[in-house]
C-alpha cells in the first residue's frame, strides 16, 4: 500500500517489515515552521500510525538542516482570544492527544533549529536524540507569547522547575550538549549522520521487541508521572500481571530456555 503524499511530510517505512515509520517535517521555505497545512498532515498522518498495527515505533525528524523553527508567528497575526482557544484544541491539543495515545514510541531526532513549537514536539515524543549541531529553546515569550502545546508543563518534567523557568523567561536558547546536561536530550552524536543511524538502531531494536510490553511499558510510565508510590507500585504490577496472559512472555520464556532469539508479535 503506497504511503500519503503530504506536501509538508515526507514518509518512510524502514524495517524488514515496514515496521518502523520515519516522519520527517518539510517546509523549507519556513525552516520547516508548523504552519497550518503541515498541522494538518501530522494530525492525519499520526492518526494513520495509531491505527496501523503493523507500524511499532516511529522516527521525527526535520528534513534538512534544521528540525522545526516553531510555529507560524504570522498564523497569530490578529488572533483573538476566541480564534486562539480553537486553534489551541483542533491543532495543538488534537496533536498531543495523537501522541500520547498513539500505543507507539515516537523517537525525536533533532538536528538544527529546534525552537518553540519545534521543541515542544520533541518534548512530546518518548525521547530525544540530538546531533551536536541542535538547538533547543521555548522561545514563545520574545514575542508576548508562551509556549501553548504543553511546553510548560513537559520542560519543567525534563529539566526540573528552577531551569525550566530560567530557559522560559530568558527565551533561552541551548546547545545540543546543554539540552543532554539538563535533562532534555537523551544522547548526542557529533553528525546528522551519526544521529539517525542511531535512531535508526533504536527505532529496529524497539521494534523487535514485544509490542505489547512497550505499549504497556509507556503507558504505566506516562500514568504513573507524579503519582504516589502506591499508586505507581500498583500499576506496575497490573501491568506485569496483564503481559502473563499474552503469547509474548511465553514465547520469550521459551527462547531464553532454547538459547535462541524470540520471534515476538506474531499474529495468530
Amino acid at each position: 500500500m503506497a504511503e500519503p503524499q503530504y506536501q509538508r511530510l515526507l514518509v518512510e517505512r524502514k524495517g524488514a517489515d515496514g515496521e518502523v515509520l520515519w516522519l520527517s517535517l518539510s517546509n523549507p521555505a519556513m525552516r520547516n515552521a508548523l504552519d497550518d497545512k503541515m498541522q494538518l498532515e501530522l494530525i492525519d498522518a499520526l492518526a494513520s500510525a495509531k491505527d496501523d498495527i503493523s507500524i511499532r515505533c516511529l522516527v521525527l525528524r526535520g528534513a534538512g538542516k534544521v528540525f522545526c523553527s516553531g510555529g507560524d508567528i504570522r498564523g497569530f497575526e490578529g488572533m483573538n482570544p476566541a480564534k486562539g482557544e480553537w486553534f489551541s484544541i483542533h491543532r495543538g491539543q488534537a496533536i498531543q492527544n495523537l501522541f500520547t495515545m498513539l500505543g507507539k514510541p515516537v523517537i525525536a531526532a533533532v538536528d538544527g533549529w529546534c525552537l518553540a513549537g519545534g521543541t515542544e514536539l520533541a518534548l512530546m515524543c518518548d525521547f530525544i536524540y540530538a546531533a551536536e549541531a541542535a538547538k533547543f529553546g521555548l522561545t514563545e515569550i520574545a514575542i508576548g507569547l508562551l509556549p501553548g502545546w504543553g511546553g510548560l508543563t513537559r520542560l519543567p518534567r525534563a529539566v526540573g522547575a528552577r531551569r525550566a523557568r530560567e530557559m522560559i523567561y530568558r527565551a533561552e536558547i541551548v546547545s545540543a550538549s546543554e539540552a543532554q546536561r539538563a535533562g532534555l536530550v537523551n544522547r548526542v552524536f557529533s553528525t546528522a549522520d551519526e544521529l539517525y543511524a542511531q535512531a535508526d538502531l533504536a527505532a529496529t531494536e524497539i521494534a523487535a521487541k514485544s509490542q505489547a510490553a512497550v505499549r504497556v511499558a509507556r503507558g504505566v510510565i506516562a500514568e504513573t508521572a507524579g503519582a504516589s508510590d502506591e499508586v505507581a507500585m500498583s500499576l506496575e504490577r497490573g501491568a506485569v500481571v496483564y503481559l502473563l496472559a499474552t503469547p509474548d512472555v511465553q514465547e520469550g520464556v521459551n527462547a531464553f530456555i532454547e538459547k535462541r532469539a524470540p520471534k515476538f508479535n506474531q499474529q495468530p
